[in-house]
């Protein structure tokens, strides 16, 4: 009986000593991971999508790019790059956030809000302002990687094929903010990723309202980051 409480005892103490070592090794995991900064609006949050927490595209590109990286979403919904929009992201608190991070990497993806009707100036506005947002990054002193993401193919859905989209989100303004997002990303020297080319001919993806993708869509954003990042 003795004996069988000493082993007892030995296996909770052994336990106890793994569970502990387990968490050591977890922080020096945390501490020494590649930080990414996921930045954008509610594609980046992963509005919609079922089971968000696991399925939006940064999560599955946490999944892709293992223990060496820790990503984080900041994605805050209805956010625009233009410090002029509705909602422009750089007065939020995940703007705060995601500064203070200290990433090694940024992924940058906003444009689908700025093209709406109410926030859509033109497209040198938008170069101008955007620069701005993607400049407060590179000046951190994590010195980040800046990776910029085209906004995603948004689409007509209930059969309309003209006029505003949901959201009052603007196809041609989209459009416009591809080219924009290609002439910073040359101009300011940073990797292009072209989601909205990545997304095109992919209605499926987006039959919620043809604006938000759904986790299939969500996991080809992450491919196309992830092979963008590890090229």
């Amino acid at each position: 009986m003795k004996q069988t409480k000493k082993i007892t005892r030995i296996i909770l103490t052994t336990l106890v000593i793994l569970v502990g070592l387990g968490g050591i090794l977890l922080t020096f995991i945390n501490a020494s991971a590649i930080r990414v900064a996921a930045i954008g609006d509610s594609i980046t949050y992963g509005s919609g999508i079922a089971n968000r927490d696991q399925n939006n595209y940064p999560s599955t590109l946490q999944h892709l790019l293992g223990i060496k990286y820790r990503v984080k979403n900041f994605g805050s919904s209805g956010r625009t790059a233009m410090w002029t929009g509705n909602k422009p992201y750089i007065e939020e608190q995940s703007y705060e956030d995601s500064l203070n991070f200290s990433p090694d990497i940024v992924v940058l993806m906003f444009g689908t809000n700025d093209s709406k009707a109410q926030n859509w100036i033109d497209k040198e506005a938008f170069k101008k302002q955007y620069r701005r947002l993607i400049q407060s990054y590179r000046k951190l002193e994590s010195d980040p990687v800046v990776y910029l993401c085209t906004p995603a193919t948004p689409y007509y859905i209930n059969e309309n094929t003209r006029g505003t989209m949901n959201f009052n989100i603007q196809q041609d303004k989209v459009n416009e903010i591809v080219e924009a997002c290609k002439e910073l990303a040359e101009e300011l020297e940073i990797e292009l990723v072209n989601i909205n080319e990545v997304t095109k001919g992919h209605p499926e993806w987006f039959t919620l309202d043809g604006i938000h993708p759904d986790a299939n869509g969500a996991k080809a954003i992450a491919k196309a980051v992830y092979h963008t990042i590890k090229k």
